[in-house]
């Protein structure tokens, strides 16, 4: 089995991108052997009011409900955010919530992120915060060049202490991770490992013994990014079997607690 937790649907408005239609993506997915996914919609990026992209997506995912989690997106600057993120945990079903702050002009080191961060942990939601949608090197111009820090969303998780949030999109080495002492920084911080280094199958290991191998999971970026290099990543990996299991599947079943 393989979920597949950093997959998106919808327009990307400033490049044309491949199968990003939902049943063209799941079947880009399928193709490649993958069996779940978690699925944002990226025009909730770019609406100016996001749940409407979250109702979209719910409708779009629910031809596919044995395949596709869905991801719902929300701006804490937004003054409805959370009526909309009960709604889209109690009636849409959504599985985790994504924060993308680069975008929706806000810094996670204000009052309002850790609003949104404390209300979606206590109705158990997951948080998703990717470092970059897009190489920002290669931005078109009206694009942002902002890429979030490791540090930046870990002070975040420290602020509030129970909360899961699920770095995407994050090339990170295994020292950040680590204070000087040893012991871990951010200890409720979670990777997927679709930009993670996969140096001679040696450094996804090393964050695995590092932080703990059920806080990584298997990630591609479909269909922004090639499936195919993070499936390599994931078999070259030099850890125990249980452990590729825990990366490929089970830890994304715990976190959304699924089947």
């Amino acid at each position: 089995m393989l979920f597949d937790i950093n997959t998106a649907t919808g327009h990307w408005p400033f490049r044309q991108i491949p199968n990003e239609n939902i049943s063209e993506l799941k079947t880009l997915l399928t193709d490649k052997g993958i069996t779940k996914a978690a699925v944002v919609n990226t025009n909730g990026v770019f609406y100016k009011n996001c749940h409407d992209a979250n109702l979209e997506l719910a409708n779009q995912i629910s031809k596919y409900p044995d395949f596709f989690t869905g991801i719902a997106t929300l701006n804490p600057l937004y003054p409805k955010w959370e009526k909309d993120l009960q709604d889209c945990s109690t009636q849409l079903k959504m599985k985790g919530l994504r924060l993308v702050p680069q975008y929706h002009n806000y810094n996670l080191n204000q009052a309002c992120a850790t609003e949104i961060v404390t209300v979606a942990t206590e109705l158990n939601i997951p948080i998703f915060i990717p470092s970059r949608l897009v190489d920002v090197r290669q931005r078109h111009w009206m694009d942002t060049q902002t890429t979030l820090t490791v540090d930046e969303i870990g002070a975040l998780s420290l602020i509030v202490p129970n909360s899961r949030i699920v770095i995407t999109e994050c090339y990170v080495y295994p020292s950040q991770l680590k204070k000087l002492d040893g012991t871990i920084k951010y200890p409720n911080l979670y990777f997927e490992i679709s930009r993670l280094s996969s140096a001679y199958g040696q450094e996804i290991a090393q964050i695995a013994e590092l932080i703990g191998q059920d806080h990584l999971f298997f990630g591609t970026g479909a269909p922004f990014k090639e499936v195919t290099s993070a499936l390599i990543k994931l078999n070259v990996m030099k850890c125990p079997e249980q452990t590729r299991e825990q990366i490929s599947y089970q830890n994304a079943q715990k976190l959304f607690n699924i089947n």
